[in-house]
């Protein structure tokens, strides 16, 4: 994910790589190969109205000396009615290869114009989302939740009942092909508008790790504390969803994971308008050290992100930092979790020996959320976060749970699925 590639998907529906843009009051010039001007020529050009900016294509070739002096032209545009700004993602462009790009900021670079970095005012910009945006991260959403419930959750469920063996490397491959192709859980929409923001991660085993960054290994998953977490993209826009699945829980899960229900909520009711990203980070380090001094050193130091066009905006980390303000119409992967809680021999002395085998264990709930004019932030992510509907009880047992919640608006309607708190005899049953 990048600036670049958010502002070609925000402008043109699509990204260009290797392709210069420039905006101007009035104009847009665009040099690329001659497949991607003619793209834009038969499906940007046709659409212009009175409100559109004069478009200029203009053919990258193999001559460079045609090219060198079509960017000369380039640089010329930028310096018309006396200009001596421009401004562009600069530190990006450092990591661009081959001669192209390089050659073109070389150029920039050289003009004297007075260069101004502006990646920050185009994650200002990003941030607060119209209609349309607002509808495509709530797609996104939707089929995160789909995918998380009737793809993740039930493969899940039929490894668990039949002791199968399977590891998270290859059952998060199962899962990505899944948001690839949303008609294998019968989702009725085009695979052409649906991408997978990350491949998704799975953890069970007493091996966490609850950053954004982490990966699914080659255990194999395992019936104790298990953690899974996926995004799709719609459109170009992203969600992200965590859950933590508990199966033979023992009280010490238990008790932490309710202590990470009222943490969220919490978190939840301090992203309104007008409060700063940092307020929620740091009273939620002021909450856990009046309620669960001992889960303190188990909170991590950021909550959650910015997220759409791209799946982790830098400059909208919920970290006790980021002054940024909350507005109405931001859209947020909320990400809240107790990494690495010790787990005695006490607590696991009735346990199976699945869970025996942990010394410790992490709990995380993620969800994207949308701040609206009042009260706390919307979760577009709906799949239920209740203990009852996101643990198991294979060796006891505990009365039959409830269903869980898929309140999505039926947008990618299929069938509902029980699950939480049924014993091997229940599920059989059925």
């Amino acid at each position: 994910y990048s600036k670049a590639a958010s502002l070609h998907l925000y402008l043109l529906g699509f990204e260009f790589p290797d392709s210069i843009i420039i905006i101007r009051k009035g104009t847009f010039h665009f040099m690329a190969t001659a497949k991607k001007c003619q793209y834009l020529r038969e499906f940007l050009v046709p659409n212009a109205n009175e409100n559109t900016s004069t478009i200029e294509l203009i053919e990258k070739t193999k001559d460079d000396g045609q090219n060198r002096e079509n960017m000369n032209e380039l640089v010329n545009i930028l310096r018309k009615d006396k200009g001596k700004k421009v401004g562009s993602i600069f530190k990006q462009s450092e990591g661009f290869q081959g001669k192209f790009i390089p050659g073109f900021m070389t150029m920039v670079k050289d003009s004297q114009l007075d260069m101004v970095e502006i990646a920050n005012a185009l994650s200002s910009f990003f941030m607060l989302k119209d209609q349309d945006e607002l509808e495509n991260c709530k797609r996104a959403s939707i089929l995160t939740n789909k995918v998380m419930k009737h793809g993740f959750v039930s493969e899940m469920e039929t490894i668990l009942d039949g002791d199968d063996k399977i590891s998270h490397e290859n059952l998060s491959g199962k899962v990505d092909s899944i948001i690839m192709d949303p008609s294998k859980i019968k989702v009725n929409i085009s695979s052409d508008a649906v991408d997978s923001c990350y491949t998704p991660i799975i953890q069970s085993g007493g091996k966490y790790d609850i950053k954004v960054s982490a990966y699914s290994n080659t255990d194999n998953l395992t019936p104790d504390v298990i953690i899974s977490s996926m995004g799709a993209r719609y459109k170009g826009y992203c969600a992200n969803m965590s859950r933590t699945f508990m199966v033979d829980a023992p009280s010490m899960v238990e008790k932490t994971y309710n202590s990470l229900l009222i943490l969220y909520t919490h978190c939840l009711e301090q992203m309104i308008i007008g409060n700063s990203i940092k307020d929620v980070v740091i009273n939620a380090r002021k909450f856990v050290e009046n309620k669960y001094p001992n889960l303190l050193s188990c909170l991590p130091k950021t909550l959650g992100w910015g997220i759409g066009l791209e799946f982790r905006d830098s400059a909208a980390v919920l970290n006790d930092k980021n002054d940024l303000k909350f507005e109405d119409g931001q859209v947020y992967a909320l990400s809240v979790g107790f990494h690495n809680v010790p787990l005695t021999d006490e607590d696991k002395s009735s346990s199976p020996s699945s869970i025996k085998k942990l010394n410790t264990f992490s709990v995380l709930i993620g969800d994207t959320v949308k701040v609206v004019t009042s009260g706390p932030a919307d979760v577009l992510t709906k799949f239920s976060r209740e203990f009852s509907d996101v643990s198991y009880n294979i060796n006891g047992d505990d009365d039959e749970g409830s269903e869980d919640g898929d309140d999505d608006d039926n947008a990618m309607d299929v069938d509902g699925q029980r699950r939480s708190k049924r014993n091997k005899a229940e599920k059989t049953a059925m």
